[in-house]
């Protein structure tokens, strides 16, 4: 077992670039026409869960009508199935192993890479953002480029207090507030804002608030059997302990709860789009641009895990929803392979702005606009000891590379590292078999034998709860 120390000795460092060293002199004030901008994140929401990518239940009503005005990328990827990495490839434009975060989770921060929040801010737009879980807050680097960054978090989970946490309305109610402080504030009112509202709710254990509870049931498979559970939160063949709801065993009781919590989230992104909608309603030019995607999605049975993520990197945690809706942008559905390094350059092209900085990702409202096909690109969904390499093709999952990046070729073939072939359904399912990402293994290999030098962050307090609370000092899971 290394510690996480010893794994930050051990990242090579190929050079920061996209690194700021010096932050650029402010631009010009943006003209009249310069849209708002709202990123909303939502934390552990599959992309099947939705109505819009074929979910049963009504789940999802507000990003349901927000998706008839959108493009809806079918097949989006999440940089990782953990908060910290995931979040920090969606401000960076980096994958895992390109930025400072790294695949830690909790202990690396955000080190001088740019942000998507650092080129608005720069540009001359208010920056806000709002977070409800305890691995994007300031300490993590996250709040950089944000005029305010709330990150109070005031709640400890039901079955781990050490972690704080702050449920969708709150979070919600806070951004809301700020949108109509910044309404009334006179002159800075002619700014256009960039919003990042960050939502934890599903992040289990499930608890859907009251008024939210009993609006699905996901009814039982005939054959369903209780779950038992476990000593520890792996999540194999059964329920992780932090997850675990006094009475309940069955899958389907756990899904329910969890889709109740998504019918919560989407109340609270409703009353936020339309909050964003109307702002500078007297200012018609100015439009919104609004981008809706999660960090990651969680395990309901597959790998016979339950109730889980950050243990592997297959589509039941790499397949995340993205909704995007721009003013001039046709709406429609789009199937080639996207992914968190496209929401910088995405939201920068749309709002007119650009980076010096190399990103990762591709706008990808210009090829919408254009109608032109999307290169042909592998990207990433990394945890460190794994990752999965997706392409439109199928995805190939590699194992064993958490240090096989630091060791050289030495004549035999991938000693360490066990590599599965996956191939897309048409239904966007997959199953074993050879897709064309398993040709071009040297361009993963590349990719996962290298890393810039994870940032450590700050050390976490543990003796003192409330410290903790105060400052979200957090214990990495």
């Amino acid at each position: 077992m290394h510690s996480w120390s010893s794994v930050l000795a051990l990242a090579l460092v190929l050079g920061l670039s996209g690194c700021r060293q010096d932050a650029p002199a402010p631009r010009a004030m943006p003209a009249a026409e310069a849209p708002n901008v709202l990123l909303i994140t939502v934390d552990t929401l599959r992309a099947d869960r939705l109505g819009t990518y074929g979910y049963p239940h009504a789940t999802s009503p507000h990003i349901d009508a927000l998706a008839r005005e959108s493009v809806v990328f079918e097949r989006a990827i999440a940089a990782a199935s953990t908060t910290a990495p995931a979040h920090a490839s969606i401000m960076t434009s980096k994958y895992v192993r390109e930025h400072t975060v790294g695949w830690m989770n909790g202990v690396t921060r955000l080190g001088h890479q740019e942000t998507v929040a650092e080129v608005f801010r720069d540009a001359g737009w208010a920056t806000a953002g709002f977070v409800g879980n305890f691995m994007l807050t300031r300490r993590l680097g996250f709040d950089r480029g944000f005029d305010r960054y709330d990150d109070d978090l005031p709640t400890p989970e039901p079955n781990r207090g050490r972690f704080y946490e702050r449920i969708a309305e709150h979070t919600a109610d806070r951004a809301l507030a700020w949108l109509a402080a910044h309404e009334a504030s006179g002159e800075e009112a002619a700014r256009p804002v960039f919003l990042w509202v960050h939502l934890q709710d599903p992040h289990g254990p499930y608890s859907p608030p009251a008024g939210f509870a009993d609006r699905i049931r996901i009814p039982p498979e005939a054959d369903e059997e209780p779950l038992r559970v476990l000593q520890t939160d792996f999540a194999l063949g059964g329920i992780p302990p932090y997850q675990r709801i006094d009475g309940l065993s069955r899958l389907s009781e756990y899904a329910t709860r969890y889709a109740n919590e998504i019918v919560y989230a989407d109340y609270w992104i409703g009353r936020l789009l339309e909050a964003v909608e109307g702002l500078h309603a007297d200012q018609p030019l100015r439009g919104t641009v609004v981008l809706l995607t999660a960090d990651h999605g969680e395990a309901f049975g597959e790998g016979y895990r339950y109730f889980a993520h950050g243990h592997t990197t297959t589509p039941e945690v790499a397949h995340v929803p993205m909704i995007l809706k721009a003013p001039g942008l046709s709406p429609g559905r789009n199937r080639e392979i996207v992914h968190h390094v496209d929401v910088k350059p995405t939201l920068l092209e749309l709002a007119g702005l650009t980076s010096p900085f190399t990103q990762s990702g591709l706008p990808l409202a210009r090829h919408h606009r254009s109608n032109e096909k999307l290169p042909d690109r592998i990207v990433y969904c990394d945890i460190g000891r794994e990752l999965s390499a997706y392409t439109g093709g199928g995805f190939v999952r590699v194992k064993g590379t958490g240090f096989a990046w630091a060791v050289r070729e030495s004549g035999t073939s991938d000693p360490a590292m066990a590599w599965q072939s996956f191939q897309w359904r048409e239904d966007g399912s997959f199953e074993r078999g050879a897709s064309n990402a398993f040709g071009r293994k040297e361009e993963i290999r590349t990719y996962s034998r290298f890393a810039v030098q994870m940032a450590e962050a700050p050390p976490v307090v543990v003796d003192d709860v409330e410290h903790l609370r105060d400052l979200g000092y957090v214990i990495a899971e």
